[in-house]
């Protein structure tokens, strides 16, 4: 009796041993952040005006007068845990502007660990690069539960789908538009780039590409309006003064574009402004992205004229924001051409000032 007491100690010893063991092989896993948000962690990503709804979506109504127009889906740049705050002013700065234009608005959330960079671990990031373009398709399905849900709300499915992408989201905008993820009607990619190839797997729905010129990502929008040229893909690229950032005139121009897309084919007469008329009035000093600058007119060149010149300004020079599916504006009649020798030589205009080094920005995607 002692010998199959003592086996039975023995062998209970081993199970107990097997368990504590297990448990402290689990614990570091069920300590990582899930890539799949929680209820706590839905409601805690959202921004005031939209509720989390089933699937993770972030969702918001325009008035209950208003039937909506379309369904905007917004995906957000790459952002750590400390970068929530600017996110959330940036999530409801568009649906707040959506909802007033009849648009309602879903905000999906990207995942961490998707960052290309181990340092940004728990970062939220998209699928925005060659090596992780395989991924894309899984992170599409992830939204079928909170679309579903929208419908229901709504009570039908919506008339129209468009996609507003800033950032790490404008690069995963152009692989959804690229590799036919999903069915838009129109894409706005602002301040991202090219997951090449760009060629374009199914139907090529209007794109709008949004770039600033003190912005570090415009040499990818660049690379982005050459490809989208080369395929012969319809596309309005708009530049704006400031840096790497969304404010209010970025999500206007794209709304405008989302609009006149639905009746409308490019090139667009009369053409999206390329500048705001005036300095924003949205008070974007809360938003360190923004870099305000001063605001010329699409017609302007891009340095004022030496006062002390008394020869008249030279003709504006136009600015790269001229795709082959935008004509330039044509000048004013009674302009000299550039061919036009003047009656008497006149002091050149002096040299503008060169353009301050654009600062580092934490959410800025490096090329793929």
């Amino acid at each position: 009796m002692r010998f199959y007491g003592a086996v039975a100690l023995g062998v209970a010893a081993v199970v107990t041993g097997v368990a504590l063991f297990g448990r402290s092989r689990t614990f570091p896993v069920a300590a990582r952040a899930p890539l799949e948000p929680t209820d706590g962690g839905i409601i805690a990503w959202c921004a005031e005006g939209l509720e989390p709804i089933a699937g993770g979506g972030c969702f918001a109504a325009p008035p209950a007068t208003t039937k909506p127009s379309a369904l905007l889906v917004y995906l957000h740049g790459r952002y750590g845990p400390e970068g929530l705050p600017e996110e959330l002013e940036r999530q409801a700065r568009v649906a707040k502007m959506g909802t007033a234009r009849g648009y309602a608005v879903i905000a999906f959330r990207g995942t961490q660990g998707q960052c290309a960079d181990p340092q940004l671990a728990t970062w939220w990031c998209w699928p925005s690069n060659e090596r992780n373009a395989t991924t894309g398709p899984a992170f599409v399905s992830r939204w079928d539960q909170s679309l579903a849900e929208v419908e229901r709300r709504l009570g039908a499915p919506p008339a129209r789908r468009v996609l507003l992408g800033f950032s790490n989201g404008a690069y995963f905008a152009s692989l959804i538009a690229s590799r036919n993820l999903a069915p838009f009607d129109a894409v706005s990619i602002a301040h991202g780039g090219p997951v090449e190839p760009m060629t374009p797997r199914g139907p090529r729905p209007p794109l709008l590409l949004v770039d600033a010129n003190d912005d570090p990502s415009t040499v990818e929008m660049q690379r982005l309006d050459g490809d989208l040229a080369r395929e012969s893909w319809p596309h309005v690229l708009v530049l704006r003064e400031g840096g790497h950032a969304l404010p209010e005139w970025d999500v206007e121009v794209s709304l405008t574009f989302f609009d006149r897309t639905r009746s409308e084919r490019l090139p667009l007469v009369p053409p999206l402004p390329t500048h705001p008329r005036r300095a924003p009035t949205d008070p974007d000093a809360s938003d360190p992205e923004l870099t305000p600058l001063p605001t010329p007119t699409a017609t302007e060149s891009a340095s004022a004229p030496d006062p002390a010149a008394e020869a008249p300004p030279p003709v504006p020079v136009p600015t790269a924001t001229a795709t082959a599916t935008e004509p330039p504006t044509p000048s004013a009649p009674g302009l000299p051409t550039a061919t036009a020798a003047p009656s008497a030589p006149a002091p050149a205009p002096a040299p503008a000032p060169a353009p301050a080094p654009a600062p580092s920005d934490p959410v800025l995607d490096p090329a793929p």
